[in-house]
């Protein structure tokens, strides 16, 4: 498993595009996805987790790709590697793999797709991770633009959501009271939370009052593989200093189409 934002979403949770799971790399030094330069080498790293305590995994294939920065956009082949992965709790427990990229040669941002692609999996569905972010400075306000794509083979109404929900801190570890266990569904898979935190829902973390986000369309009926441009205003209450996460979702009628985090800084 990895940090995959398509199913955390799907159980109700609240998620960031800026994948905790998927650094880049350039000389051992982490950058971020806005600041990558034009045909240059860097080192794309996954981190892969394993939600069991008794079965390892030998030669997981791990698959990455990119696509331009927004919702839905078309992607690019990277490479593929394998790694050896621990059981949960164990020795090579995470586990990491990357691959060498070049970025392409016209300037532009770019996003991370990682797929763990392991067929003897009980729970496929956490398989797909991506890392979508973008930094924006509050002037007044601050601006930015993605692309959003109708991936589907029918038209299809998509409407735009925000919200402003970051991870949190980890807990300390501690001595904590084993939870009692409790009966799933028939045909849950494993993983499945049987409640959403409150912290964790995406209605406890609204845009704060003061600030204004807007979308320029905030809804579009787009066909087939089309594609257009969303313009995106973030402005800040005047006395706001320091750096804030505005994750932007695509919703069509099947549900998440993706998103993009943006950073606002002043």
């Amino acid at each position: 498993m990895i940090y995959a934002q398509y199913y955390l979403m799907g159980q109700g949770l609240a998620v960031t595009w800026d994948n905790p799971d998927i650094e880049i790399k350039r000389g051992g030094v982490t950058v971020p996805p806005h600041m990558l330069e034009p045909d240059t080498e860097y080192e794309v790293v996954a981190r892969i987790w394993n939600n069991s305590t008794e079965a390892p995994v030998v030669d997981l294939p791990v698959k990455f790709s990119y696509l331009s920065f927004g919702i839905g956009t078309t992607s690019t082949w990277i490479d593929e590697t394998k790694t050896d992965l621990g059981v949960k709790g164990g020795a090579n427990h995470p586990a990491f793999a990357s691959v060498k990229w070049r970025t392409p040669a016209e300037p532009g941002h770019y996003c991370i797709q990682v797929l763990l692609d392991w067929l003897d999996d009980v729970n496929p569905n956490n398989n797909l991770g991506q890392d979508n972010t973008t930094v924006g400075v509050a002037h007044s306000p601050a601006k930015f633009e993605f692309r959003l794509r109708n991936g589907e083979r029918e038209r299809a109404e998509f409407r735009l959501e925000a919200d402003t929900y970051a991870l949190p801190e980890m807990p300390v570890c501690g001595e904590r009271p084993r939870p009692r266990p409790s009966r799933r569904p028939l045909r849950t898979f494993p993983g499945t939370i049987a409640a959403v935190p409150a912290g964790h829902t995406r209605r406890a973390h609204p845009i704060p009052a003061g600030w204004l986000v807007t979308f320029d369309p905030a809804q579009a009926a787009l066909g087939p593989g089309e594609e257009i441009s969303v313009a995106v205003n973030v402005e800040p209450p005047a006395g706001f200093t320091g750096r804030k996460a505005v994750n932007v979702h695509a919703f069509s009628a099947r549900g998440l189409a993706g998103g993009v985090t943006l950073y606002v800084e002043r």
